[in-house]
């Protein structure tokens, strides 16, 4: 099932007529992220966009003042697997958040989004069968595609998944990956429950499937809802566990990481080597530094205070302003509202362009469900006159 994408000619770049190109497969096939290509509309000038979803800079943190000595030792290739110092405060932090691991199991990543392309790499061949949640993260389902997978999806609404699909696929199919999001999913903003993971975690076990975790939400917990990740309770099988530094520090130093079973850590280990040798060093060196100085807890609290304050602001913006018959969960958690909606969509895009507002059509991230009715709201970045101002805009297109 190839990923639905409809984007307005005026974004998207003009791709050249395939015949006259050798490409490969993985080439021809990849398809582009709607993300990415309506990011410079939504930097036109009196443009609002609820497309992205971006930290907020106001809580990025100021960057640790390094030495020219520091600076120094890191101007040079380094490891594939990552700066030991780093790797050293992530143990430390993730045993706090519930996965045990060691140094050993970690790799240092350019974004957890180059984890999700590792591990893709790694267990899928064109036509490999990988289960995903319906809807789900579209840059990994362009990976998906791009690779040639075959998508079986299970549904996942704003009131959970549905855990016997799941267990029907996992019994007639012969899935290579089982992909999840399991807190503060995204798009929908769903947070699966302790007993939700602990059910998952049985059927990993019981069925040998390779599960892999994309959690890099875990830090926007406004509700106090529980996160363990479900490779905590994975006894049996291999498992990789994805994380990033994106949403509670600076994303454009682009470092994330990966924590693997034993049995697959070799051989993401050679991918990494295989990809671009080991990930910037400056960007690594500057993360440990400021989890050295141990006022990440402080710093994600005052994240959880910042962006629960804008949760709410859209909410009851959503409450004053929608129509009836547009319906939608409060996240616990994340960056994201999840919209049902009567309209299309996917014309609310171009005609929201048009009106000065940029909206993402839920077509984006749906295999086998009716994204068509779907938006995905971003409130992180946004300020608050401008998220009126934008449901406002929204609100004229829908009447």
């Amino acid at each position: 099932m190839a990923l639905q994408l409809d984007i307005p000619a005026q974004i998207s770049p003009q791709i050249p007529e395939i015949q006259t190109l050798s490409l490969s497969d993985y080439g021809k096939r990849l398809p582009g992220s709607p993300v990415r290509e309506i990011l410079s509309v939504s930097q036109q000038p009196g443009m609002i966009s609820f497309a992205g979803g971006l930290p907020d800079a106001v809580v990025m943190p100021e960057l640790p003042q390094l030495s020219s000595q520091e600076l120094a030792s890191v101007v040079q290739y380094g490891t594939s697997e990552g700066e030991r110092l780093l790797k050293q405060q992530l143990v430390s932090w993730l045993s706090g958040e519930g996965l045990a691991c060691e140094e050993g199991q970690i790799l240092i990543t350019s974004g957890s989004q180059q984890g999700l392309d590792l591990a893709a790499r790694l267990l899928v061949d064109p036509g490999s069968e990988v289960i995903v949640e319906d809807p789900s993260y579209l840059a990994m389902l362009q990976i998906l595609n791009g690779l040639g997978a075959e998508l079986l999806p299970f549904t996942l609404s704003g009131h959970g998944n549905d855990l016997d699909a799941l267990e029907q696929l996992l019994q007639t199919r012969q899935p290579r990956m089982l992909y999840l999001i399991p807190t503060f999913q995204n798009p929908t903003g769903y947070c699966y429950s302790e007993q939700e993971r602990i059910d998952i975690a049985q059927l990993v076990d019981r069925y040998g499937v390779v599960l892999v975790e994309d959690d890099p939400y875990r830090a926007l917990n406004y509700d106090g809802v529980f996160t363990r990740p479900i490779c905590h309770y994975v006894k049996q099988s291999p498992w990789i566990y994805l994380g990033s530094f994106s949403k509670m520090l600076w994303p454009g130093l682009r470092t994330g990481f990966m924590v693997a079973h034993p049995e697959l850590y070799p051989y993401l280990y050679r991918a990494k080597q295989a990809t671009d040798l080991h990930t910037n060093r400056l960007g690594q060196l500057l993360i440990a530094r400021f989890l050295q100085q141990g006022t990440l807890p402080t710093h994600i609290e005052q994240l959880q205070k910042h962006y629960r304050s804008k949760r709410d602001n859209m909410h009851r913006l959503l409450v004053d302003y929608l129509p009836k018959g547009v319906s939608w969960q409060s996240p616990a958690g994340g960056m994201f509202f999840w919209l049902t909606l009567e309209a299309d969509c996917q014309r609310l895009l171009q005609q929201g362009i048009e009106a000065g507002v940029v909206v993402l059509p839920g077509s984006s991230f749906t295999i086998a469900a009716d994204g068509n009715r779907c938006l995905r709201l971003s409130f992180s970045q946004i300020s608050l006159p401008e998220m009126e101002e934008g449901i406002k805009r929204l609100v004229m297109l829908l009447s």
